[in-house]
């Protein structure tokens, strides 16, 4: 009878852990269609005509390369981040969670879950947008998402000098083999796509910053607060951090102060803005997925398999811009060369040998044998 129950308890860790590992994986899979629609959105419409740098709503001038570069990414940000929480409250009230959520807003976990969406927000989500724009423009948005991936190889290097966390020799093997794709996709970039692809990979290493640093700091929140809770804090605090603060210093730095209701309406009033509203959607479960993955299978774990969108990014914008053809472009329209193809894959491997130890799996593999 006692073996009978054992069994039924491993069998159960193991039906948990398995469901774990795949909100993990679709956590990824949502990022990169998240990133697909958010590319997507900021080449039509409106967006089309403020990155052309010409005229735009009926004869208003060009706006300045500043504001272009910056106000405008952090506009994106807080629209997307914004819808993002909206459908995250949604999910709260559908779950009857509306009165927790205003409970942990108050207390620690959640002013720290405030805390990781000023640093995921307004820092590594703008970096994060400046940078795909930059590589838009260069012709190749995709080329930045892995270089954006590096967040698990810089949370396990900020995890060791913040919180004196190990870092063994498999993760140092790991953050190598991460550093050696990042330098293959970075170079081939540059050398195919000029400098437009530097600055879009330094943005992008910035949103990996951010987000590593977002990751060590939110292990104590997403403890301790339902992930649907977490994630709703998270995009709506980042949303209106964006929108509100960001937003109006950034463009009033670029010197179209005087501009920000009108872009900001014209976003809005733009069909556009229902690309965004997709976005959002995706942006949700690919931030929440994650905080529910981690806690079922393990934050390395599920940081790795979350961090193959290396691939998924650059495949997405593919089939959306390219295959589907909704962004106007060829259907060989190609996010990422081959050796940058390569590099992706090269990347997803380098995260996998961070969070898991090759010679253990290997070792646990034959034991089962």
């Amino acid at each position: 009878m006692e073996q009978r129950v054992r069994k039924l308890r491993e069998e159960r860790r193991r039906r948990y852990f398995v469901r774990g590992v795949a909100f993990a994986v679709a956590s990824g899979i949502c990022y990169g269609l998240y990133t697909g629609f958010l590319t997507l959105a900021e080449t039509q419409g409106v967006w089309g005509e403020w990155f052309a740098g010409g005229p735009w709503g009926g004869g208003r001038p060009a706006l300045s390369a500043f504001t272009v570069t910056f106000a405008l990414a952090a506009l994106a940000a807080g629209i997307n981040d914004l819808f993002s929480g909206v459908w995250s409250l949604a999910v709260c009230a559908k779950n009857r969670q509306l009165g927790d959520l205003a409970k942990t807003v108050r207390t620690k976990p959640g002013l720290v879950m405030v805390l990781c969406a000023a640093i995921g927000g307004p820092f590594a989500t703008i970096a994060y947008i400046v940078g795909l724009n930059a590589a838009t423009a260069a012709g190749n948005p995709g080329v930045i998402v892995p270089i954006a991936a590096l967040n698990c190889a810089i949370g396990a290097v900020l995890g060791r000098v913040l919180f004196k966390q190990d870092l063994s020799a498999h993760k140092v093997a790991g953050i190598l083999v991460c550093l050696v794709a990042a330098a293959l996709i970075g170079g081939t970039s540059f050398a195919s796509m000029g400098p437009e692809a530097l600055t879009g990979c330094l943005f992008a290493f910035l949103a990996a910053f951010g987000w590593g640093f977002e990751g060590c700091v939110a292990g104590f929140g997403t403890v301790l607060i339902d992930y649907r809770i977490g994630i709703a804090i998270r995009q709506a605090s980042a949303g209106i951090l964006e929108l509100l603060v960001m937003f109006p210093l950034l463009a009033a730095m670029g010197g179209e102060a005087g501009s920000v209701l009108d872009l900001a309406g014209a976003a809005l009033a733009s069909p556009t803005v229902l690309v965004f509203v997709v976005s959002g959607f995706f942006a949700m479960p690919a931030f929440s997925f994650w905080y529910k993955g981690n806690s079922m299978c393990g934050t390395a774990l599920g940081m790795a398999c979350n961090g193959m969108y290396a691939f998924w990014g650059p495949f997405f914008i593919w089939v959306i811009m390219g295959v589907l053809g909704i962004g106007g472009m060829p259907e060989s329209y190609p996010p990422l060369s081959p050796a940058q193809w390569i590099g992706a894959l090269i990347m997803v491997a380098g995260i996998f040998c961070i969070a898991v130890n090759p010679v253990k799996l290997l070792r646990a593999s034959k034991e089962e044998e």
